[in-house]
């Protein structure tokens, strides 16, 4: 996070501004042991994208940054056999970066494609935030695939499920390849050929110390998030826009009725909670959608009527759905 205040200090970002949203000072954020909540993280860049004007802004912070920045990945990245072993550790380690912005590594006939899945629920409350990220790790991927081949490869193409921007060209340009639009998936294709080439700085002993490090850290992360947060991105993949009942989401994640309660218990949970802080996250996110009625919101969320909905929220915010919206739109 600090990289990226100091690269919209550069562009003309007043860098105070940016440091009180974080609620931290500078020295704080360069600590390799500080971490953000999600909020935060998202206010920050949509406040860093207003301030600098820049609609590549992720981009640009990529196409500078340092690789080493990305710490244990890229050292494992580099110690890799070949690229397809790189590609392959950096989606299997991509929880160490941002755990809500999942990779893949998928064989086609004559191309790889290495695609990036948003969480659905970042997606629809912060979708400036999430092009913005999504776009920097393309970036930023890119620039370290082309370090890996040396002979300065560049993908087929990439794709995007976002809308084009006015200006084409400048994404082209960082990437080094054709970009297109309004896609089914977010991805970078990549020439099979590329993908199987050595890695000169293979270092196997080495690479064993940084994988082993690297599960242990995945680990912990894994055991911080908590079964609440594993219940939570279940419901979310449930969504079809009925909510599943507690049955469907203990049968989805292999388990008990009872277990999946009991588990939830010890972290200080209910299922009915999971489902209230979903549906006001939901509930936010739909609201940022002008073209949405309030009845529809509430149809979408389950409610059999909108004045349910309304108490809900008021609940949740202190607000009414109309005067929330009112503040935002």
């Amino acid at each position: 996070m600090l990289t990226l205040i100091q690269q919209a200090g550069s562009q003309g970002a007043d860098l105070g501004k940016l440091l009180s949203l974080t609620g931290k000072s500078a020295e704080e954020l360069g600590a390799k042991e500080c971490r953000l909540g999600a909020e935060v993280y998202n206010t920050v860049v949509e406040k860093v994208v207003q301030e600098t004007g820049d609609e590549f802004f992720g981009m640009h912070a990529a196409e500078t940054m340092n690789l080493s920045a990305a710490g244990l990945v890229i050292q494992i990245v580099q110690s890799s056999e070949n690229v397809r072993q790189a590609l392959e550790y950096c989606c299997e380690f991509s929880n160490l970066g941002c755990s809500a912005l999942p990779a893949t590594l998928v064989e086609k006939q004559d191309y790889y494609y290495y695609t990036f899945t948003p969480d659905p629920s970042w997606l629809l409350q912060h979708p400036l935030s999430v092009r913005q990220t999504l776009e920097g790790y393309l970036a930023f991927m890119v620039r370290e695939f082309r370090s890996l081949t040396h002979s300065r490869k560049s993908p087929v193409k990439t794709l995007l499920t976002f809308p084009a921007p006015k200006n084409r060209l400048e994404p082209e340009r960082i990437l080094g390849c054709p970009v297109a639009y309004d896609c089914d998936v977010n991805a970078v294709v990549l020439e099979k050929s590329h993908v199987e080439e050595k890695v000169t700085t293979n270092d196997y002993d080495l690479l064993n110390v940084l994988i082993n490090h690297a599960y242990q850290k995945l680990a912990e992360f894994e055991a911080s998030s908590g079964f609440y947060e594993t219940v939570k991105r279940s419901v979310i993949n449930m969504v079809k826009p009925d909510f599943p009942t507690l049955d469907e989401v203990a049968g989805h994640l292999n388990m008990s009725t009872r277990s999946l309660q009991r588990k939830l218990k010890e972290e200080g949970y209910s299922y009915k909670e999971v489902l209230e802080e979903l549906k006001k996250d939901f509930a936010i996110g739909y609201l940022h959608k002008p073209e949405l009625s309030i009845g529809q919101i509430a149809y979408l969320l389950n409610y059999a009527e909108p004045s349910a909905f309304i108490r809900s929220f008021k609940r949740w915010t202190g607000q009414t759905p109309n005067s929330y919206r009112a503040a935002i739109i």
